[in-house]
């Protein structure tokens, strides 16, 4: 084995070990008033957004915040945008390699479109409240 492949073989087999690391996720079980969550993070959208007004700032993480009413749960996700950015590209890789599938035929979304959500800069990106159910996605 050539140091070449040694040096990509190791890095296949940290790569998990790299995005877990990266990747925050806490999930808060039995919350039947998920408000006080949503309102802590408007008040830190709101403060990012102020500090930037113009987002000419790029962002490096993206924040999602999710309340699932039925399993009485509130869902906390923090990525770095290089994560992000490295799925969105790979998507689109794939996309482009001619695999039959079309994103646009399964989501309402032109993935062009957000293929480096980082230049956005630092604030809201979607808000989304269906019934009992919360979806909150800012970058940061």
């Amino acid at each position: 084995m050539t140091t070449k492949q040694r040096i990509r073989m190791t890095g296949a087999l940290l790569m998990p070990f790299v995005f877990a690391a990266c990747i925050g996720i806490h999930i808060e079980r039995g919350v039947h008033d998920a408000d006080a969550y949503f309102e802590k993070a408007y008040r830190e959208i709101s403060r990012i957004e102020s500090a930037d007004p113009g987002r000419s700032r790029r962002a490096h993480r993206l924040y999602l915040l999710i309340r699932d009413a039925d399993e009485d749960q509130v869902i906390r996700l923090s990525v770095p945008m290089w994560i992000v950015n490295a799925c969105l590209d790979a998507g689109m890789k794939a996309s482009d390699d001619g695999h039959d599938y079309d994103a646009r035929e399964h989501y309402d979304l032109d993935w062009k479109a957000v293929k480096d959500l980082g230049r956005y800069g630092p604030g809201l990106l979607v808000a989304v409240e269906e019934e009992r159910d919360k979806v909150l996605i800012w970058l940061k």
